[in-house]
Parts: C-alpha cells; structure tokens; sequence
C-alpha cells in the first residue's frame, strides 16, 4: 500500500498536492493545516475499498475499523477551509504563490552568497528551506550533515528582523506584498552578514 502524508504538501505543491505535482495516486493520503484555513482540521482520503473499513456497515463487524479525530468536522475550521479551498482555485494562485517562493529563495540565496555563506535553497519554491553546506544536498542525511548550528543562527535572526517563519522550512504566502519582500530582503541580509561576521 502506498501512502502520502499531504499535511504539508497538500493543497501547497499543487490544488491536487504532491499526488498532482508528481503524477503518483496513493492508496491513502492524510491532509491537514490548509484544508482548516488556520484552523484545527485534518482528514484521511484513499481508496474506496480502504476507506469502506470506516464504515461497519460496508464491511461488517470483524472488518471494521474505528476512525476518530479531535481535528475532525469542526464546524468553524470547515468553513474556514472550503474558503481556502475556494481561493486557491482562482486563475493563477499557484502561479503567483511559486513566483512568491522563488523570489524569497532568490533573495534569500544572494544575501548568502554575497558574504560567502556555503548553501544549498532546497525544496520547491512553495516549500523551502536554505540548508548550509557546500555539498549537495539530495536527502535527509545530506541535511543532518549540514551546519545546523548555522541554521539555527540564520532563522533566530531572520525571526528577530520580523521575518516569521518556522525554525526550518520557509512556507510562501499568496498575501505576501512588495513592503514583505523588502522586509524579507532585509532580514536575509542582516542575517547572511551576521554569519559571515561569525
């Protein structure tokens, strides 16, 4: 059985997450953040003859399966998520949300590369992170092999020149302006030079 945790990568690769970006269709898939809009809300999707173990009815007693969840049909998160849903369905959002990504990696990549800062932008442009080392970088062990001192050192201080981001992954708003990218570029700066100073 193939399964894809879309609880990041769901409705942010592509409407249709990973599976669309990558043209594979999974038996089960968990998806979860955006489907709330913000809010608490999760939800398991696969295959009709995997899901039917959720219903007694369909399967009977000894094949059934108990499906609860705290996150689950939360009225104002729905809401919340079908509006998100709706959003991301307009013309061009995923356009508009890559161009946002690859113009953070960019800013992001140059301020670094201007105080001689060994870095690899990882990830896709609506999922990123900046991992530092001077090899490349092709899975996971690439990463813990990287500087991750450094990388703490990078996000604390991204984080105290207002650029709010998770301690790892940079994660692309729609709503991001011209004053944000200006920020961000500022923050990249004041950061790739602290590390250059180090």
């Amino acid at each position: 059985m193939l399964v894809f945790d879309e609880i990041v990568t769901g409705f942010r690769f592509a409407y249709g997450g990973a599976q669309e970006l990558y043209g594979v269709t999974p038996d089960i898939c968990t998806l979860g953040k955006i489907i709330g809009g913000g809010f608490p809300l999760a939800a398991i999707a696969g295959r009709q003859q995997i899901m039917a173990h959720f219903d007694k009815a369909a399967v009977g007693e000894d094949r059934w399966l108990m499906q609860l969840g705290t996150l689950s049909g939360n009225p104002v998160a729905c809401v919340a998520g079908m509006k998100t849903m709706e959003v991301l369905r307009r013309e061009g959002q995923y356009d508009r949300l890559r161009a946002n990504g690859q113009r953070l990696m960019e800013l992001g990549s140059a301020a670094l590369t201007r105080h001689g800062i060994a870095h690899r932008a990882v990830g896709d442009p609506t999922l990123f992170e900046f991992v530092f080392t001077d090899g490349p970088v092709r899975e996971y062990r690439d990463v813990f092999r990287s500087d991750g001192g450094r990388a703490a050192q990078f996000n604390r201080i991204l984080m105290q020149e207002g650029m709010f981001k998770s301690p790892g992954k940079t994660y692309p708003s729609l709503a991001l302006t011209d004053e944000d990218f200006a920020l961000c570029e500022a923050a990249y700066e004041a950061a790739a030079a602290a590390l250059g100073r180090a």
